[in-house]
């Protein structure tokens, strides 16, 4: 092992470190505050809620065009559900930004 190879291996090691700090902080926080835990738990909520809604609008069809490149029904099944959870989350924050500044507007 050279240096660098040590050098990479110990920036990986502090990376996992601080994440898991990271997230540790955020965990203890959460328990400390009942109405933290309740937002975070409704949050991730809706986010399996869209995930079962891409899930049931993705298809799982492949093209004949693709089937040269070994894409299986399964994969096209989780790219179809990435791109619907991505364009629902897309569109619910575009409308939120929408939202918030023409209730600044309307309520001056």
């Amino acid at each position: 092992m050279d240096l660098i190879n040590i050098g990479i291996i110990l920036a990986y090691i502090m990376i996992g470190f601080g994440a898991i700090i990271a997230v540790g902080f955020g965990i203890k926080k959460m328990i400390a505050s009942n109405n933290s835990l309740v937002k975070a738990g409704s949050a991730f909520g809706g986010l399996i809620a869209i995930l079962i809604v891409a899930y049931i609008l993705a298809s799982d069809s492949v093209l004949t065009s693709y089937e040269e490149y070994e894409i299986t029904a399964s994969a096209s099944k989780r790219v179809g559900v990435g791109l619907y959870s991505f364009y629902i989350l897309a569109i619910g924050a575009i409308g939120s930004i929408i939202y918030a500044e023409f209730s600044k507007i309307f309520s001056k």
